[in-house]
Order: structure tokens, then C-alpha cells, then sequence
């Protein structure tokens, strides 16, 4: 709502950037959390369900305000978006209920606060995360923008890219959650994300026209579905019950530092370097980090490969 009313630079960012973030944090993690106690044997495929949720806005609202900017002028294509917004956020809020009623609980320790980062598995795995996002962001961030200017799309068809991504996405993670539930969650997290580092190699380095940049989003989306769908699913399943909001907390902010900088990094390179250089960027990072979470599953799976995990 701030921002239809957002004149300036810095109207926007803290409107967009601060506001924004703040509130989505404060609703994705305690659903997230909400969620891990309702379920344990098909728990991924109930996160992957969930999920999907954020596949459909990110299908309907590029559209919607595209079209509302055009017809009701930008200020009102904010305010339709934030009513909106507002009514789905009262169904979340008269439903999402937590199996047993929260009790109050002094603060604890600090070394409890400490431990994750006292365990080299956790640590690896919030590494791996990091670099992750990474990876898997980078051509979420510029996949518009390289299908107009290097891959020669109609503007329109740019738009739509971005429609097209999150529409395959929802596929990728309800596949993703119910393979979780018969190879892993960590085995399926783990292929998954290596796949979209070999579509950002194999794919996206040659979409320079615009039917291999369709297919490149198609194929991206559906794989990195599983990053989306998963990303809360692995703290959960190694985490104390007492400690698994907390936990969540930890690996969301792994995300949220790499979130923040990836725009200006990827800036930097394609000043530098141009498309093929921000691609190669994305897929390695998206390669190194699918292994360090590989090495994280390893640890906790007292080193063996072939486990179901």
C-alpha cells in the first residue's frame, strides 16, 4: 500500500526492501513451522504443497499488475495487489494453527542459541545455502531482462517469462515434495538443484533466441522448485523439536544475506563481462553449492551415499 503512494528512490526501497521483507518473514517462517508439526512421514510432500502457493502469486501477479499499469495507472495496480494480499493474509491467518498450543518458554541460553553454528553439518549446510541462493537467484533476478535484451524478445514476452518460470515452478515443487518422501528430502534437494546448475550451464548459456529462453524457464523453474519447496524441509528434519523455529530462522537468514547482494554482484559482472559471464557465475554457484550440502547430508548420515535421507 506504501508503495503506490512511493514518489523517490528511497520511498520505494524501504516501502519495497524493508517493509516489505519485514512482513514476509514474519509469515513465511511460523507457517513454515506450523506446518513440520501437523506432519512426519509425507512432510515434504505437505511443504511442497504449501508452497505452491507462492508459484501461483508469482503466475497471477506479474500478469495482473502489468495489465493493471496500463489500464488503472501504477498507484492503483499497488492498492489492487495490497487488498488482495490483505484477503489471502486473513484466510492464513484464521487457519494456520499449530498441532499443540505454543507454551511460553523463558529465553534460553546462549550457547543454545549458539549451537548451530558449533555443528559442522548445520554450518555446511547453511553455507550451502548460501551459496545456493546464489545460484538459483541469479537467473530468477535477470531471466526478464537477458530474454529482452540478449535472446531478443518481444517486451511482452519478457514479462511473461518471468509467468512462465513460477508456472513450471509449481509443477517442480509438488514433484519435489512427493520424491522427497520416497528418496530423501536431502537426496531429492540435492539432484535437483545440481540439475538447475546443468540447465543454467547446458540451456541458459545458449538462449539467445527466444523459444530457448522459454524452454530455459520451463526446464530452470521446474528443476529449482525443489530449492524453494525443500529449503525449509532439511533444518526441520535434523533440528530438536523445541529448537526447529529457531533453526528455520537461522538458515532463512543464510538466504537473506546472499538475496541482498546478488543484485548488485550480477550488476557488477554483466557491466564487466556481459551475459555469458553472469550465466557461467549462476551455475557455478548453483554446482557448488548443491555439493557442500551434498557434504552436509554426508556428515549427517555418518558418511554413507546410498542412504534414504
Amino acid at each position: 500500500m506504501l508503495a503506490s503512494l512511493a514518489k523517490t528512490y528511497y520511498q520505494f526501497i524501504l516501502s519495497q526492501g524493508v517493509l516489505s521483507a519485514i512482513g514476509v518473514a514474519c509469515l513465511y517462517s511460523p507457517a513454515l513451522a506450523c506446518l513440520s508439526t501437523w506432519f512426519s512421514k509425507r512432510r515434504g510432500a505437505a511443504m511442497g504443497i504449501m508452497v505452491t502457493g507462492s508459484s501461483v502469486g508469482g503466475v497471477v501477479f506479474p500478469i495482473m499488475v502489468s495489465r493493471l499499469i496500463k489500464s488503472a495507472g501504477y498507484p492503483w495496480a499497488m492498492r489492487s495487489a495490497a487488498f488482495l494480499i490483505l484477503g489471502l493474509q486473513i484466510v492464513a491467518i484464521l487457519t494456520v494453527r499449530p498441532r499443540t498450543r505454543p507454551v511460553p518458554k523463558p529465553m534460553p541460553a546462549a550457547g543454545r542459541l549458539a549451537a548451530p553454528f558449533k555443528e559442522l553439518p548445520f554450518v555446511m549446510l547453511l553455507l550451502g545455502i548460501a551459496v545456493l541462493t546464489y545460484g538459483i537467484f541469479i537467473p530468477i533476478t535477470y531471466l526478464a531482462v537477458q530474454g529482452f535484451e540478449e535472446a531478443h524478445a518481444s517486451e511482452e514476452m519478457a514479462q511473461y517469462l518471468v509467468a512462465i518460470f513460477n508456472g513450471a515452478s509449481l509443477f517442480g515443487r509438488l514433484a519435489s515434495g512427493y520424491g522427497a518422501d520416497m528418496m530423501g528430502r536431502w537426496n531429492m534437494f540435492v539432484v535437483a538443484c545440481a540439475v538447475s546448475g546443468v540447465a543454467e550451464i547446458a540451456v541458459w548459456i545458449p538462449a539467445t533466441r527466444p523459444s530457448v529462453a522459454i524452454g530455459f524457464a520451463i526446464m530452470f523453474g521446474f528443476a529449482s522448485g525443489a530449492f524453494i519447496g525443500l529449503v525449509g524441509a532439511l533444518p526441520v528434519s535434523v533440528s530438536p523439536p523445541a529448537e526447529i523455529g529457531y533453526r528455520l530462522g537461522v538458515v532463512f537468514l543464510a538466504v537473506s544475506v546472499p538475496a541482498l547482494t546478488l543484485g548488485p554482484i550480477g550488476g557488477v559482472i554483466l557491466q564487466h563481462g556481459g551475459w555469458l559471464d553472469v550465466k557461467v557465475f549462476g551455475g557455478v554457484m548453483t554446482g557448488a553449492g548443491s555439493a557442500i550440502v551434498l557434504v552436509s547430508r554426508w556428515l549427517y548420515t555418518d558418511m554413507k551415499l546410498l542412504k534414504v535421507f
